[in-house]
């Protein structure tokens, strides 16, 4: 037998009621042809046959002389179908016992079978109308699953009990339908009945259905079977109990507490920008807790200059209302957008909806709702977004046609948007620091290098692509006499406002040492000296270079940073072998020394930090970085810009640290 497309679902709906003391209801799944598919316990009881004498032999075997066989017998029995009837079952042992039994149609892919629960007569507690109407007060709950466990058939009885309607079980697995405080164990135990056949009565279930309500119910699980034994699904029969333990409902809200904090928690550490952290807090919440997010950020938060965000003391208060609507960023991107760095600018403020007004106002979490097409109900709830006594936004979780946010839900969102509160209260001051690097940054920059007849020269400077804090990479170029030109890049190691002033310090200290005229590796010596009784100043890479247009010699010295790329008029490009020495700042004292190269006319002298040619994972080699980069410049004859943009677009794309890039173009004179 083979599922059919609309079957889907875990029977995990609640059994026939029946007296206390008495045996258990006798159930038996048959399929369109008339075949046993399963047999229970209480059917093994009622019958006399086991389940290995009964299961694939035609049902008919149970009748009481009726001469109506396989399919016949299957459509006879569905004309009363969600009615109880009496009826004669026949015994193993040959005599017959009077029962009253339930049919209920059950969709398969070989057509419509028939669940058969039933008891004996001696326990019908009065008439078949009063057990129908027993039967229909407690009904039963159906459902089958596929071997990959997805919902493929759901009543509408068990459809209620799991809080959703039976089109949105379809597909979904039951630990997507329900939360379980055990899911690896309860996904273990209906791997059991897929792999090995086994049949799993009185399963006490304690899950939390997606409207937050808690639930506890014992199931009965059992393998269904195609015409060669093999099992192809999972039925089930599920009592839900309403008399369960307050500690097993409290352990699964607890656990579906921990869980989704736990998951979002995770999620919101990893966030250094507030559309990342949005984003972020919406992935981990959509779909189990609501079907979207908002976050929303208050222009006024945003704003590194303004402190007026004080709760009940920037918007509104209870004694005093405002009527002005606040602007807020929207926070959440599209799913296709491009991932943000700290420095780029927000969305454009726009005015809030009157619940995030509200909110904002008076910091309280604000319900609502609202119809959408089709009549469906939209439920929401704003939950101010509150970090150090100041509301920074408020965040909107939005639910369709479910219940609203009341009780745990309401605690769940409070304190989903405490934690994504904290994180970005953290990511806008991690974009302060960042903004006001960069700003530093640039003003210690050169904007304008010199430019002669036989030399011309293009810079670039990126941030880090990981949204890092900026570093203190720098390049620069000093004109000297006797047409001379003196080029330096450099990288301090460290990262934020610290390393951006080193920089400038580095910076300074090497221009001025190249306008006395000291050759590249007696500057290095004099600069490593000079800081060598600091130790406060962070240690740095340079490449230093003196070119002569006249001679066509250039002379060179590194400190720990990488070779410089000559790339030749021909288009032929390799580093120098220069001596690296070690970093500057380091206290060791070393003596630097040059090396001198001669340089055709045209040609380009590439100097770079190793931001340019560094990957975060480690999988490109300083040689392969650099073989890289020689093959970007495709022709040397290009404008400079075009080159440094040529360069640029080589970059490793998730390069952990900032770069720094100076192209220089040498003639003769």
């Amino acid at each position: 037998m083979v599922l059919s497309p609309r079957s889907r679902g875990l029977a995990e709906g609640p059994r026939a009621s029946r007296p206390a003391d008495g045996p258990p209801p006798a159930t038996a799944l048959i399929d369109a042809d008339g075949r046993v598919q399963q047999w229970s316990d209480g059917a093994r009881d009622l019958t006399g046959y086991a389940e290995r004498e009964i299961v694939g032999r035609d049902a008919a075997l149970l009748a009481d002389g009726g001469r109506v066989q396989g399919g016949d017998l299957v459509k006879e029995l569905l004309r009363s179908a969600g009615e109880a009837r009496g009826d004669w079952v026949r015994r193993r042992d040959g005599t017959c016992r009077s029962v009253v039994w339930y049919p209920v149609a059950v969709p398969l892919a070989d057509g419509t079978g028939v669940l058969a629960v039933a008891l004996p007569q001696e326990q019908r507690q009065g008439d078949i109308a009063t057990l129908d109407r027993l039967l229909h007060s407690s009904p039963v709950g159906l459902a089958v699953l596929d071997t990959d466990l997805r919902f493929r058939y759901v009543n509408d009885v068990l459809a209620r009990l799991n809080g959703l309607t039976a089109e949105e079980h379809l597909g979904r697995s039951v630990l997507e339908v329900l939360e379980l405080p055990y899911p690896e164990a309860y996904e273990k135990v209906l791997r059991r009945v897929v792999e090995d056949g086994e049949t799993v009565e009185n399963l006490q279930v304690a899950a939390v259905r997606p409207d937050g309500a808690p639930r506890v119910a014992t199931g009965s699980m059992f393998p269904l079977r195609d015409a060669d034994g093999t099992v192809v699904g999972v039925g089930g029969l599920v009592h839900e109990r309403a008399d369960a333990e307050r500690e097993v409902l409290e352990a699964a809200r607890d656990r579906r507490r921990l869980v989704l904090l736990g998951r979002v928690g995770a999620r919101l550490g990893q966030g250094l920008d507030p559309r990342t952290v949005a984003g972020q807090l919406a992935e981990g919440c959509v779909p189990e807790f609501a079907d979207a997010v908002e976050v929303e950020l208050l222009k006024a938060a945003a704003e590194p200059d303004v402190g007026a965000c004080e709760i009940r003391g920037w918007y509104a208060t209870p004694d005093s209302p405002c009527t002005a609507i606040p602007l807020v960023h929207p926070l959440v991107l599209p799913p296709d957008a491009r991932r943000p760095r700290p420095e780029d600018d927000l969305p454009p403020a726009r005015p809030a909806s009157p619940a995030v007004a509200e909110c904002v106002g008076t910091a309280r979490p604000v319900t609502f709702e609202t119809e959408v097409a089709g009549g469906v109900v939209r439920h929401g709830i704003t939950v101010p977004l509150t970090a150090v006594g100041r509301v920074l936004g408020a965040v909107t979780f939005l639910r369709h046609g479910a219940a609203g946010y009341a009780g745990d839900s309401r605690m769940l969102a409070v304190e989903l948007a405490a934690r994504a509160a904290t994180a970005i209260d953290n990511a806008l001051l991690y974009r302060r620091e960042r903004l006001a690097t960069l700003a530093l940054q640039r003003h210690l920059l050169p904007t304008r290098l010199p430019s002669e007849s036989w030399f011309r020269a293009a810079y670039r400077y990126r941030p880090a692509e990981d949204g890092t804090l900026a570093g203190g990479d720098w390049y620069d170029a000093v004109a000297l006499p006797a047409g001379r030109i003196g080029l330096g890049v450099g990288d301090v190691m460290g990262h934020g406002v610290g390393a951006a002033a080193a920089m400038g310090r580095y910076r300074a200290s090497v221009h001025a040492l190249l306008a006395v005229g000291l050759r590249p590796g007696q500057l290095l010596t004099r600069l490593d000296g000079i800081l060598a009784g600091n130790d406060d100043e962070l240690a740095a890479t340079c490449v230093c270079a003196v070119y002569d247009a006249g001679t066509g010699r250039c002379r060179i010295a590194l400190a720990g940073h990488p070779p410089p790329l000559l790339v030749r008029p021909d288009g032929s490009a390799a580093p120098l072998t220069c001596d690296p020495g070690p970093p500057m700042g380091m206290g060791l004292h070393h003596m630097y020394a040059d090396t001198e190269i001669s340089v055709e006319p045209g040609s380009l002298l590439v100097l770079y930090t190793d931001g340019m040619v560094e990957d975060r994972k480690g999988v490109l080699d300083l040689e392969q970085g650099i073989a890289i980069l020689g093959k970007a410049v495709r022709d040397p004859r290009a404008p400079l810009d075009e080159i440094c943009d040529a360069l640029m677009s080589v970059r490793p794309a998730d390069s952990p640290d900032d770069a720094a890039l100076l192209v220089s173009r040498l003639g003769r004179l």
